[in-house]
């Protein structure tokens, strides 16, 4: 009776938020999305039958057609801005291709013929454009690289972003041959990059590995982990990297870390620079290892998170972790099996509470309250209480709460009132509904 007590006790202290030390100021995370072009997203425009060029989506662009197994560098010198490069089905080479340049209005187009995607047979990487701006590439298919599929990088030895205003939409990764430091996009001191409803099908390191670049928007992707060894990462921000935003993506089983934001201290102990102004909103984490690390960051939300039976932590500070100021976590949505999680949000000691601020989010197990004891509570300064009394429901196919109670959390809080936000300015695209695992990239409508 007395352990009974002195445990009910101590978890009144955790959930009280009026006995918390003072919250540190909020961070300050708005991140517009990046300009996303409203011409391309819409292979085959007109349902052109199989064989036929589509209608550019431009007027005056030329089209070159470039046959499977040909390089297509032979037409770089007469590419203008608004003109399209397009592949019919078959196995593509591998091209680095360096300087492609349109304008903000004519944008260089890369694309399929067909609706069904011409595929690059993949060695090193697939395309590798460095230095590109204004470039379009939609609806291809990228097979088995051993480094990186699509690279986007930057001057050589200039560590400043190069602005790139590049847009990567609707296409697939597939990687059914693992490799050491696999990836499947590679961003490499760029700025203003649109990867838009990719989905990824197989990797080693990370689908989409983020350095040293800014003003990035990961939208809508779908990944897909191999069988049978888990990849390492879905998404990976490293050194100074800033205004990141990703939006309504799907990690599907087996990742074992979902987001992982900030590069660690090395063993020399050097500061390394934090990642700053980033936004994880409206994605769903199902089965991975820790759904969100928090390495080295200012300036961190995430928002709207559904985490469906993590295994190892809902969202963690690693060893080895530099910076953590400015976190927000609020709106998500958490739950798991009794006896499937290790630790609820592991830290190491050094790393001071008032970093992480917990606005209202609910997180739900059978086993709580009395297993916070075991889990560790949630770590952080709470500026509401945490909510932990209502079972969500979890539909096991859309991972969508059936209880009405819940709709105010996770990755579908957004849409439950069927009222998505527009678009405020010319090009930029509303947010779309969160993926539901399994599913497929919704083609865009014009």
């Amino acid at each position: 009776m007395i352990n009974a007590l002195l445990l009910a006790a101590a978890l009144a202290q955790v959930a009280a938020p009026a006995d918390a030390p003072k919250a540190p100021r909020g961070p300050t995370t708005l991140i517009p999305p990046p300009f996303v072009p409203e011409v391309g997203a819409d292979p085959a425009r007109g349902g052109q039958p199989t064989g036929a060029l589509p209608p550019p989506y431009l007027p005056g662009a030329r089209q070159f057609l470039i046959q499977p197994g040909q390089t297509w560098k032979h037409v770089l010198e007469d590419i203008r801005p608004g003109d399209e490069v397009v592949f019919p089905p078959g196995f593509h080479v591998p091209q680095e291709i360096d300087g492609l340049t349109g304008t903000r209005e004519r944008p260089i187009i890369l694309r399929s013929r067909d609706r069904v995607p011409a595929a690059v047979a993949c060695g090193d990487f697939g395309w590798k454009l460095r230095r590109p701006q204004h470039v379009i590439v939609e609806n291809l298919m990228f097979i088995n690289p051993t480094g990186a599929a699509i690279v986007i990088e930057g001057a050589p030895g200039d560590p400043n972003p190069w602005i790139a205003e590049v847009t990567v939409r609707n296409c697939t990764i597939a990687g059914n041959r693992p490799s050491e430091g696999q990836d499947a996009v590679r961003l490499d001191r760029v700025s203003d990059v649109r990867l838009d409803q990719l989905r990824i099908d197989g990797w080693v390191d990370a689908a989409v590995e983020i350095e040293s670049s800014r003003r990035v928007l990961v939208r809508a992707a779908m990944l897909v982990p191999p069988e049978p060894a888990p990849p390492a990462f879905g998404i990976k921000v490293l050194g100074a990297s800033g205004e990141i935003s990703v939006t309504g993506c799907a990690f599907n089983k087996r990742v074992r870390t979902g987001v992982a934001v900030g590069t660690p201290r090395p063993a020399s102990g050097d500061a390394t620079r934090a990642v700053d102004r980033m936004r994880i909103d409206r994605c769903i984490f199902e089965e991975t290892g820790t759904a969100v690390s928090i390495v080295n960051v200012r300036d961190l939300v995430v928002s709207r998170a559904t985490i469906v039976n993590p295994t190892d932590a809902v969202y963690a500070v690693p060893e080895g972790a530099s910076t953590v100021d400015k976190v927000l976590i609020e709106k998500c949505l958490g739950f798991w099996t009794p006896g499937t999680l290790a630790r609820f949000s592991p830290h190491p000691d050094a790393v001071p509470p008032t970093g992480i601020s917990l606005s209202d989010n609910l997180w739900y197990s059978r086993e709580l309250p009395e297993a916070w004891e075991v889990l560790g509570a949630p770590f952080g300064v709470q500026l509401a209480g945490q909510v932990t009394s209502i079972d969500p429901g979890i539909d096991a196919g859309t991972l969508k709460p059936r209880n009405g109670e819940a709709v105010r959390y996770g990755a579908f809080s957004m849409t439950a009132s069927g009222a998505p936000r527009k678009a405020e300015n010319p090009g930029e695209a509303t947010e779309p509904p969160p993926l539901q695992p399994g599913s497929a990239p919704a083609q865009p409508r014009r």
